[in-house]
This record gives structure tokens, sequence and C-alpha cells, in this order.
């Protein structure tokens, strides 16, 4: 159902998620309007390059297992 978005877009999509929820979350304790931008920003690309690593930690932990399995 969710392999309509190619891979490319993941890290992006999971970036502006974190970063709306931040966004949310800082105008909650009503935090100045650009304040809640700019941690969100930060939030988002924390979110992109976390997202990247994580999939590229999963990709080297399935082909550890492939190695293992053919030894």
């Amino acid at each position: 159902m969710f392999n309509a978005i190619p891979k490319k877009f993941k890290p992006f999509i999971e970036g502006l998620a974190v970063g709306c929820v931040f966004i949310s979350i800082t105008l909650l304790f009503e935090i100045p309007l650009y304040m809640s931008f700019i941690i969100g920003a930060l939030a988002a690309l924390g979110g992109y390059r976390n997202s990247i690593k994580m999939d590229l930690d999963k990709e080297s932990k399935k082909d550890k297992k492939q190695q293992r399995d053919q030894d």
C-alpha cells in the first residue's frame, strides 16, 4: 500500500513529518512563531539525516545477515 512512494522521497517525507510535529508542539507552549519555525526546520533536518542513517544501518545489517547465511 505504501510502496507507491519512491525510496528517495522517504527521508524527505519523514523529515517533514518530524518538523511539523515539532512546530505543533512549540506552538502549544506559546513560543513565538518565528522560533517555532526555526525549531521545526532544525527538527526536520535532523529527521531527514536520521532517516538516511537508519536506512543505511538497515541495509548493512541485511548484508551482514546474507553473508552469514552464505557461509
